[in-house]
């Protein structure tokens, strides 16, 4: 058996299944705009944290 690939080959139009298969260009688009979307999420926490300790300094110092 060979190994099962990361990426799904996407078809070009939707048959309308229910549900939805997993080849779907439709499915396909809003799992990476979901991924997307998250990590920039994940970014703008990380961004928030480092300002909030980095403004806890800033008044601890004085």
């Amino acid at each position: 058996m060979g190994k099962k690939k990361d990426t799904i080959k996407v078809k070009r139009k939707c048959c309308h299944s229910k549900p939805a298969c997993k080849r779907c260009p439709i499915v396909v688009l809003r799992e990476a705009l979901r991924e997307s979307k998250e990590e920039e999420a994940k970014k703008a926490r990380k961004k928030n944290k480092k300002k909030a300790a980095k403004k806890v300094a800033e008044t601890s110092a004085e």
